[in-house]
């Protein structure tokens, strides 16, 4: 428990040196238990959002899309194969989960005595009738009654009645930001196993203390649960929105959260988190943010009409124990670490139509350590952003010359030099 202990009391170095004597002698499923447990801990008052669940998610699937790591991910997760160099994968690996254990030490956190709670006796109850109270209890604004209905929807080690509950009710209502859809999404994906057993009760805590705030009283006219919560919905073929989606990452918004929301409907219509009914009403969510919908220009296009963010100084270089070596490789083995850190942005966006296949894993790769190693320890977007755009290049939604340009705007607007 010492990491959970670090993060509670706001220090960050001893978190990140907790974490680091945890990796390589437990198990990597217990690791991402034990975060999530520091991150169901994060209240946010400023933007009434707690972020660090999403990060914790966004940043198990950047590590899992780098490639195989025994320290922290399980043998049964398939990953990535980004055509990376093992030099550049483990150091970005390490900073990347570093990065994460300050973060939780870093934010607002719960007072003790108004944070998750333990004591929720479990009802003994079909998870059919577990779906209906979970339902019941949000829309009565009972936190205890959500709480109870969701230790039964989570016994199972894959929650397929939770998330498809959670989704659907999320999806009513996901405000202007997408806040109401992408954090009870991002949570249930992450969520702690049963056998981890207070860090799933604080994980179900901090979800039912969300729902029962967004999620509308009364049913959302043209949304709502569906009949077969037990299994997962047919999923949903989204390529006829692909105009939309790729707007979404050109006029990424707020903090990039167009493009976040996108990827987290296209994650979910895909996994079948929710049925192809609840998948256009997000969309026609995601289409109100987005004042032009139609074909995005060239990539070519966009770099001649409009220039990303210039920078007089460069960010601050954020000290983690692998940042150093990370920076330091990139330095030396690439090229477009020095085009993406240079005081103009046009550096490294004169290069993007001509980069290669093979270069485009070493770029994706950067972007990901310019958002870890950069910038100030509380702004989880950047990270956030990186890693849902490149998300909707993988399934063929965006170009990865539009994701490379678009992940590199967002950085140099919000990775603003001192």
């Amino acid at each position: 428990m010492d990491l959970l202990e670090a993060c509670l009391k706001a220090d960050g170095r001893q978190a990140v040196n907790s974490l680091r004597k945890m990796l390589g002698s437990a198990k990597p499923s217990a690791i991402w238990a034990i975060l999530m447990h520091a991150a169901a801990w994060h209240e946010e008052r400023t933007y009434d959002t707690p972020h660090a669940c999403i990060l914790t998610y966004t940043i198990h699937r950047m590590i899992e899309d780098l490639g195989p790591n025994p320290e922290m991910l399980e043998e049964t997760v398939v990953p990535g194969s980004l055509p990376i160099p093992d030099e550049l994968r483990e150091p970005l690996q390490n900073t990347l989960i570093q990065r994460l254990a300050f973060y939780l030490a870093d934010v607002d956190h719960w007072r003790l005595e108004r944070g998750p709670k333990y004591d929720i006796d479990v009802s003994l109850e079909s998870m059919s009738n577990a779906v209906q109270n979970f339902e019941l209890s949000i829309r009565k604004r009972s936190h205890t009654g959500v709480m109870k209905a969701a230790l039964v929807l989570a016994s199972k080690t894959e929650p397929v009645h939770l998330m498809r509950a959670t989704a659907t009710l999320a999806a009513e209502e996901p405000d202007r930001l997408g806040h109401g859809f992408i954090l009870p999404v991002s949570l249930v994906a992450e969520l702690p196993q049963p056998a981890y057993t207070r860090p799933q009760m604080a994980s179900l805590w901090h979800l039912a203390e969300y729902l029962v705030r967004k999620v509308p009283s009364k049913r959302t006219v043209g949304a709502g649960l569906d009949a077969s919560v037990s299994r997962y919905a047919k999923p949903t073929d989204v390529s006829s929105s692909q105009d939309l989606i790729a707007a979404s990452v050109v006029d990424y918004g707020t903090l990039g959260h167009n493009g976040i929301f996108a990827h987290r409907i296209v994650e979910s219509a895909s996994n079948g988190w929710v049925d192809s009914g609840t998948v256009d009403w997000l969309l026609r969510t995601l289409k109100r943010n987005i004042p032009g919908t139609d074909t995005p220009a060239a990539v070519e296009d966009l770099i001649k009409k409009q220039r990303g963010t210039d920078w007089p100084d460069s960010p601050t270089h954020l000290r983690l124990p692998d940042s150093d070596s990370l920076r330091s490789w990139l330095l030396d083995n690439t090229e477009f670490w020095s085009h993406m850190m240079d005081e103009k942005s046009s550096s490294f966006e004169a290069r993007i139509p001509s980069l290669s296949d093979h270069d485009t894993g070493v770029v994706r790769a950067s972007q990901y350590a310019m958002s870890a190693i950069n910038g100030v320890f509380d702004s989880p977007h950047v990270m956030i952003f990186s890693h849902a755009v490149w998300s909707l290049a993988d399934l063929g939604l965006v170009s990865d010359r539009l994701a490379a340009l678009q992940v590199h705007r967002m950085l140099r607007q919000h990775l603003k030099g001192r």
